[in-house]
């Protein structure tokens, strides 16, 4: 069940979903021989929707937010697929690497480079975590990809906006919390306190009905421990 958040962002989310299509297409095929990840609804939107909404709540509406919210999912499919390691380890890999290069080119493209540093900055660490997990696969930590991009997807998106520096840092707590939910950590309480600082209105509002949402999502063991 969709969110109004989602609901509300649908026809910019459609032209995101479009823009992916599009950039990974070759000569009108999809790359040959990949196991493309399976996404449901939220996964498809979820990181593309943090981005358009710190955006739109700066009031900034554009091509460049599109752009950006693609580029977030361009890396999320990238160490979603780089992540599945299995017999074909070279070409699960050149699939990834090929994601990364479509989110370099839109960001040259679609005047964003102003984020060149930070994006590459978040994968590095996200690669850096996934080496670890592989050298020590027993280890009780898990990946904290997720909530790393969803904290940049609304850092990056207020700064697209112009947002205050202190605001940015606001949004990028949001956007923290909600990703460990999405990740399956049991935050609700917290999360719902970081959105509490934002002032009453439709996005305070919306937010809030993410942070349920996302409870609900939570494993079940994980919300007996709410």
């Amino acid at each position: 069940m969709l969110t109004a958040l989602f609901k509300i962002l649908q026809p910019e989310l459609e032209m995101v979903r479009h823009c992916l299509l599009r950039e990974t297409r070759l000569q009108g095929r999809r790359l040959p021989g990949v196991s493309w990840p399976v996404l449901n609804h939220l996964d498809q939107d979820f990181l593309p929707a943090l981005v358009l909404l710190s955006a739109h709540t700066q009031g900034y509406s554009g091509s460049r937010a599109l752009s950006l919210a693609a580029v977030f999912q361009f890396i999320f499919l990238a160490s979603l697929i780089h992540n599945n390691v299995k017999e074909e380890v070279a070409l699960e890999t050149l699939a990834g690497d090929y994601l990364y290069t479509r989110f370099f080119d839109l960001l040259c493209r679609d005047g964003n480079l102003q984020f060149l540093a930070p994006l590459s900055q978040l994968i590095c660490q996200i690669h850096l975590d996934a080496a670890r997990q592989h050298e020590k696969p027993s280890s009780p930590e898990s990946l904290h990809m997720r909530e790393y991009l969803a904290a940049a997807a609304t850092y990056l998106g207020s700064q697209l906006g112009q947002a205050e520096p202190w605001l940015a840092q606001a949004w990028r707590e949001i956007g923290l919390f909600l990703g460990k939910l999405w990740n399956g950590r049991p935050v609700t309480v917290k999360a719902s306190q970081v959105i509490e600082k934002l002032a009453p209105g439709t996005v305070k509002e919306l937010l809030s009905e993410l942070v349920v949402h996302l409870s609900e999502e939570l494993p079940v063991k994980r919300v007996m421990a709410l």
